[in-house]
């Protein structure tokens, strides 16, 4: 239990961050920022699911297992869950074969962020270590 809330604290931690960067550039429209090209190429990897979460729910152990176990061929998860103010924000963590972890988070229907993310952390071994990698806009 202690380690699913650690892994919860650290995946906030990280999405708030790249979050309140776009926080200062005011409202945008919902769905007006496109998907971007790194996104729509990356590798496909095999599916850890897709998860919908209401506010405050935590990442169910078995999709975090799934991620913590992927093997050569990696892993990727999807984490659909709601802003304060209630927008969907997308997260995809992927677990690369060969090692190393990558994030993309899709803010585009954040009203108040509305921007894409992606954070590379090519020598990180689990979730927590992705926390630790600094991301940048798309």
């Amino acid at each position: 239990m202690i380690r699913r809330r650690v892994v919860t604290a650290a995946l906030i931690l990280c999405a708030a961050g790249a979050m309140m960067a776009g926080c200062a550039s005011g409202p945008v429209e919902p769905g007006s920022v496109p998907t971007p090209q790194p996104f729509l190429d990356r590798t496909p990897l095999p599916s850890c699911g897709a998860i919908t979460l209401a506010q405050g729910d935590e990442i169910p152990a078995e999709n975090l297992d799934c991620l913590e176990s992927a093997g050569d061929e990696g892993a990727e998860l999807s984490v659909t869950r709601p802003t304060t103010e209630g927008d969907p924000v997308t997260e995809y963590y992927r677990v690369l074969p060969g090692g190393g972890w990558e994030a993309y988070l899709d803010g585009s229907m954040d009203r108040h962020g509305g921007q894409w993310w992606f954070t590379d952390c090519p020598d990180a071994r689990g979730l927590e270590d992705l926390a630790q990698c600094r991301g940048i806009p798309l």
